[in-house]
């Protein structure tokens, strides 16, 4: 149940986006994007600098015979469905279970992992001490803490499967020096502000935190006099188009008979479920035909909401835009002037130019080189660098927008000179190589947390399952299922939430098995029903 003084908030930001949307025709046409169907992906995407060497499957079985059955269909190839079909084809092995393996098959409209992950920036830095004091408020210290610990957690989990999959190497899986950048005192107090009260509930979590500010500081970490402090703590980084389909080849090869992964084809529509044979199943149609499963997973973040109508003004499509940049001449090798302390590719930046937390730019480093033993070519030190979402009123044409055959023009040259004012690299006047622009598209959650768990029949509008039915296998009762909606922080909440999905499939969700898992994530009508896009509005005005 809303609380009444939310509703009314809500209710007045109703009527005011009524009136502006008939004086302003650029509100109106946002809001039609956002209560209309984002489709499936356009077939003709720009080409991300991760997958400028595609993977050998990246086409895999694009144009194979789809089979007419599977125990569980994953919709989306991305870090969600590829931690999914990990965790469930994998679980039987690990467990020593015997019997008829599972047979799981992927669906991806496109290219493989061609989509927000194949994409991103590559960081495995959470937003912790940003955010938690706003966590706290809305869920209590508890919830607060158990959201963090989540987060938290990815690197290590990724690293141990990078590990576990032989690619720490060729996934660029590494631990790296994370800093927050300020450029404006009263943001930058804030930020030390929220710090402290990180501190305090969480003295164990924030052991690693330290600030640098004053101007040798500042200069021997080569950023401009401009910045006012840092806050550093440990983070990750990582090439996430790698890991992901350097997984899912594995999975082909070790699963041969009982994996499927189909690229180029999209799943249009899907219906069920009805009886047959005895089972409940639903049916996903394809151009390549209809296949039927006890089990749908949807794996498609910004796209949920095209084969889910209830999570329209739930889940937001939003384009953002990434760069690779080559870098000017000492940059990563330290101050001349003093001995060098060469930091290429072991620091990680979000900088925040004004005075919002909600306006910032974020920066990985690529490795040098990559062992010789690759199949793919060596890399160059590449700085992976995006962001400029809330400049300039961007959000009037990029949310609500799932075009990533292209990227907002102004965006796009606002991050092809930002570097140089960030940087200063002793007496050098040189600027970054463009090597690289693309655009990608992530989903908002708009109650800014994840979806993960069942769908209820409410939500996505078809036949609820008859749970006295037999089920064709040993798994949960049938239905569709969900991860997504990770609000631009998918590296440190979409891996864990495959994961947790497989297990909620795997009808392991009893027990405590699950315990890590934050309960506000899991997907329920009362949650469908409380969330409000004016909540994300006003979280945006800071109308608490």
């Amino acid at each position: 149940m809303i609380p009444w003084p939310r509703r009314l908030r809500n209710l007045i930001i109703r009527a005011l986006i009524r009136a502006i949307s008939l004086l302003y025709p650029p509100i109106d046409a946002l809001f039609s994007r956002i209560r209309s169907s984002p489709g499936v992906p356009i077939n003709n995407p720009c080409t991300s600098y991760w997958s400028l060497h595609p993977s050998p499957i990246s086409r895999h079985a694009a144009n194979g015979n789809l089979p007419k059955y599977a125990d569980v269909v994953v919709i989306g190839s991305g870090i969600t469905g590829t931690s999914f079909a990990r965790a469930i084809l994998d679980y039987d092995a690990l467990h020593g279970v015997t019997g008829k393996p599972l047979r799981v098959l992927m669906l991806e409209a496109r290219d493989v992992c061609s989509g927000a992950t194949g994409r991103n920036g590559g960081h495995i830095t959470p937003m912790l001490y940003h955010d938690y004091t706003e966590l706290k408020a809305a869920h209590g210290i508890d919830m607060a803490r158990k959201i963090i610990l989540f987060r938290l957690c990815h690197f290590q989990e990724l690293l141990s499967v990078a590990t576990e999959e032989n690619l720490l190497e060729e996934a660029q899986c590494r631990e790296v020096e994370a800093l927050d950048a300020f450029y404006e005192p009263s943001l930058y107090n804030e930020a030390k502000g929220k710090l402290e009260t990180y501190k305090k509930d969480l003295p164990e979590e924030s052991s690693r935190y330290q600030i640098y500010e004053g101007s040798d500081k500042i200069k021997n970490l080569q950023l401009s006099c401009l910045t006012v402090g840092c806050i550093s703590t440990r983070g990750g980084a990582m090439h996430p188009y790698r890991l992901v389909t350097g997984i899912l080849a594995r999975l082909l090869r070790v699963y041969p008979s009982n994996f499927y992964l189909f690229s180029h084809t999209p799943c249009t529509s899907i219906s069920g479920p009805e009886s047959v044979g005895g089972h409940q199943l639903y049916s996903l149609e394809t151009p390549k035909g209809t296949i039927q499963t006890p089990h749908v997973v949807h794996a498609t973040n910004a796209w949920a909401s095209h084969l889910i109508p209830g999570m329209r003004e739930k889940i937001i499509p939003a384009r953002g835009v990434m760069t690779a940049q080559g870098p000017r001449p000492g940059l990563g090798e330290g101050s001349k002037k003093k001995r060098p302390t060469t930091w290429t590719s072991q620091r990680s930046f979000v900088f925040y130019p004004s005075n919002s937390f909600d306006v910032y730019d974020y920066l990985t480093q690529q490795p040098v080189a990559n062992s010789a033993v690759s199949t793919y070519p060596k890399s160059a030190g590449e700085l992976m660098f995006g962001g400029g979402f809330g400049r300039d009123n961007g959000f009037l044409t990029e949310v609500g927008n799932v075009d990533d055959s292209r990227w907002n023009s102004r965006t796009a040259s606002y991050l092809q000179g930002a570097l140089s004012d960030y940087f200063k690299v002793d007496d050098n006047e040189s600027k970054e190589e463009v090597k690289a622009t693309w655009g990608g598209i992530l989903g908002i959650s708009v109650d800014q947390q994840p979806w993960v768990g069942r769908i209820p029949a409410t939500i996505t509008g078809r036949g609820s399952v008859f749970w006295g039915a037999p089920t064709a296998t040993d798994l949960a009762a049938p239905g569709e299922w969900m991860a997504a909606g990770y609000t631009g922080e998918g590296m440190v909440h979409a891996w864990q939430s495959g994961k947790a999905l497989a297990y909620m499939v795997l009808g392991l969700d009893e027990g405590g098995i699950l315990d890590w898992l934050p309960e506000v994530f899991r997907i329920s009508e009362e949650r469908w029903k409380d969330a409000e896009i004016e909540d994300l509005i006003a979280s945006f005005l800071n109308l608490k």
